[in-house]
């Protein structure tokens, strides 16, 4: 009896442990630190969000910034991470900022991207708030970043109006780090021909942003705007907005690329070390995974790849009489001095600052793609779409 009395306390206690074991739980994520709100649609044109997390998974709190056209607005966040279940609740001075944000986070994880469920007063339909997709995605403190990086709102403007345009609609489509006041230069220099034929348009967009819900975001106002079939212009990152533009659905007629990364550049590998350049669009022209090699295999592209038109520009530096190196041209923009010397870490090959020779060219087997121009020598990679230092580029939109 005594034995048995033991075997069966024995066998309680086994089990009253086992019980305990499948009972514990794995402690909070860490969510602490900076964030960044990124649509995966284009519901958020003209918004921007950073939010701080501070405090334990019980009592999180923080500050959040939402940004118009590059004026920040400040508010509170608060909210909770209980068994994996996270809401934030933003609150800003005005009640039509405020937001709401839930997620699943998986426990004892530390994550870099959440994605979740986004609600605020702004977005409302048959009175009841839109919950859309969004992630928030880990950044570097903000006070390192901002005072660096405007932020773009969404703008599609027609700049120029033909009396009788007897040629498709042209849009331009800035790069990384610009904003649509980078095409003044080159628009007021178009001819008087090109003027009379086509009627002229600029898109803004955030290029921060994935550059995949930028392209979406051109489709979109393409289509709202009426046009069909425009000719598209694209400087560097602008240029691989307006490929993501074709993935998506949108026709064209031509698509000219200045200076665009088509296989992406390997400056974005050093993306941790640069603060300003450290978001998703920029990230996205890395070129061995991700969007790059992607849109290499999208049968919308490779069907589009005969009406692109690319043309690129070449840096280059020799010796002077003391033995040391001069920049050649003088005039060339200084980040893309600083980018041309990073190349010396990959080989280097031939760049205009920002991106290889062969990205920008298109060079792969195979890519029936047009190479109307000439390397452009001597060119860096933002004077491409200056009249003044690249005149052939003028030249060759002015035919278009």
């Amino acid at each position: 009896m005594k034995y048995l009395v033991l075997f069966t306390l024995t066998i309680a206690l086994a089990f009253v442990g086992c019980k305990k074991k499948t009972s514990d739980t794995l402690p909070e994520a860490d969510i602490s630190g900076n964030w960044e709100l990124v649509s995966q649609n284009s519901l958020y044109q003209g918004h921007y969000y950073q939010i701080t997390i501070a405090g334990n998974s019980a009592a999180l709190s923080g500050d959040a910034v939402v940004r118009f056209d590059s004026v920040g607005h400040y508010g509170l966040m608060s909210g909770s991470l209980t068994e994996g279940s996270l809401n934030l609740i933003g609150t800003f001075s005005s009640g039509s900022l405020s937001f709401r944000f839930s997620a699943s986070v998986t426990p004892g994880s530390v994550p870099n991207s959440i994605p979740g469920k986004f609600y605020t007063p702004s977005l409302v339909k048959n009175g009841k708030e839109i919950g859309t997709d969004v992630y928030l995605r880990r950044t570097l403190s903000r006070f390192n970043c901002d005072s660096t990086l405007p932020y773009n709102a969404y703008k599609f403007i027609k700049v120029l109006s033909a009396n009788n345009p007897t040629g498709p609609p042209v849009i331009f489509v800035h790069g990384m780090d610009a904003t649509l006041k980078c095409w003044d230069t080159l628009i007021m220099n178009l001819s008087a021909d090109f003027k009379l034929r086509h009627d002229v348009y600029v898109f803004q967009y955030n290029w921060k942003d994935s550059i995949t819900v930028n392209g979406r975001a051109l489709r979109d106002s393409v289509a709202a705007a009426g046009l069909v079939s425009p000719i598209l212009i694209g400087h560097s990152m602008g240029g691989l907005v307006s490929r993501a533009y074709i993935a998506s659905g949108g026709i064209i007629t031509k698509l000219v690329t200045l200076g665009t990364p088509h296989l992406g550049t390997p400056l974005v590998s050093l993306i941790n070390l640069v603060c300003f350049a450290n978001f998703p669009g920029p990230r996205q022209m890395y070129p061995y995974t991700g969007f790059i090699p992607e849109m290499l295999h999208n049968p919308l592209d490779i069907a589009n790849r005969s009406k692109y038109w690319v043309i690129a520009g070449q840096m280059t530096d020799q010796l002077d009489n003391t033995g040391h190196y001069q920049w050649l041209p003088a005039w060339a923009a200084s980040i893309d001095r600083v980018g041309y010397d990073a190349f010396l870490l990959f080989g280097p090959p031939p760049n205009d600052g920002l991106v290889p020779v062969y990205s920008a060219n298109f060079d792969t087997l195979n890519v029936p793609v047009n190479r109307p121009l000439p390397l452009q020598q001597w060119v860096d990679h933002f004077n491409l779409i200056q009249p003044g230092r690249a005149p052939q580029v003028l030249q060759f939109i002015n035919s278009l």
